[in-house]
């Protein structure tokens, strides 16, 4: 495979024995009075619709061998050209454009008004969201937060059993102090055991499950009795010590929320600025006597 330099090289002599090949036919065209965009070089024309030698080269593909860039640059002219020609034959035969001018018409005005509020919302809208709006919507919407599956927080290890100092890990997996962390740690890279500290933030059950041997009784069942486990297979023992656990059917705890709350805010934020433009134009615009009502109730 080339690197990127060596692509490039190879997309400019493509592009150099593409125009040596057409040269003659490009100084035909320029002897025809056509104009052409200047500084460019025309490497094919379709009733006056021309593919340029600088628009080909922005899509060749780096890294190609020389003999597969003319495959590609020939291809692609040949798809351009029908396209065209299939273009042009499709106005020649829809006669009446009134649904077609209407949709291209209404998907402008779309585009401009999308663009227009992008501007908007950049330049003048606040994004600011506060905790005490987050903490307000969760407990004012607390409905809309029902678990479809468990979370906990805690601690995952996987390490060999053939590990030195088991009994040293087994009595440090289930403390929480910051002293113990760092034993963990160093317990972890000197065994080259799996560690997963995962206490500030919340996992689904189910994806913590799926780094633990199989089981007669799912993990679910056994946080009913316990947070604290040690499971085995041949080769290995799993330690998992779990601090805290809310179940399917709960609500969600506020901390793992916070950040699809705060997005739900700034996007009905963002409706309500709109609107509020919106009703603006209208308001200053009917002061102004702009609106021309045709009906008497006129809002």
């Amino acid at each position: 495979m080339m690197n990127n330099r060596s692509g490039i090289l190879c997309k400019g002599m493509v592009i150099q024995m593409l125009l040596m090949s057409l040269f003659l036919v490009s100084c035909k065209w320029r002897s025809s009075g056509m104009q052409y965009d200047y500084g460019k070089t025309p490497l094919v024309e379709v009733n006056g619709d021309v593919l340029y030698a600088e628009d080909l080269k922005q899509v060749l593909p780096i890294g190609y061998s020389k003999a597969d860039s003319a495959v590609f640059a020939q291809r692609y002219i040949k798809n351009w050209v029908q396209d065209q020609l299939f273009y042009q034959n499709a106005i020649r035969n829809i006669p009446d454009t009134k649904d077609i001018d209407r949709l291209v018409e209404n998907y402008r005005r779309s585009l401009f008004e999308h663009e227009y509020e992008r501007r908007l919302i950049e330049q003048t809208f606040s994004s600011e969201i506060t905790d005490q709006e987050i903490e307000a919507f969760y407990n004012e919407n607390s409905s809309l937060f029902a678990l479809d599956e468990s979370l906990i927080k805690g601690l995952y290890l996987k390490v060999s059993n053939k590990a030195h100092d088991l009994a040293q890990i087994r009595s440090l997996y289930t403390k929480t102090d910051d002293e113990s962390f760092e034993e963990i740690e160093k317990y972890s890279i000197r065994n080259s055991a799996r560690c997963e500290f995962f206490y500030e933030n919340w996992r689904t059950l189910a994806e913590i499950a799926t780094l633990l041997p199989p089981m007669d009784v799912p993990l679910e069942s056994l946080l009913l009795t316990g947070r604290s486990f040690e499971f085995k297979d041949e080769d290995y023992i799993y330690l998992l010590n779990v601090s805290e656990y809310v179940a399917k059917g709960d609500i969600e705890p506020l901390d793992n929320a916070r950040g699809r709350i705060r997005g739900l805010l700034i996007n009905s934020n963002e409706v309500s600025y709109m609107r509020k433009i919106k009703e603006d134009l209208y308001q200053a615009a009917k002061d102004k006597n702009r609106i021309i009502f045709h009906y008497k109730d006129k809002q």
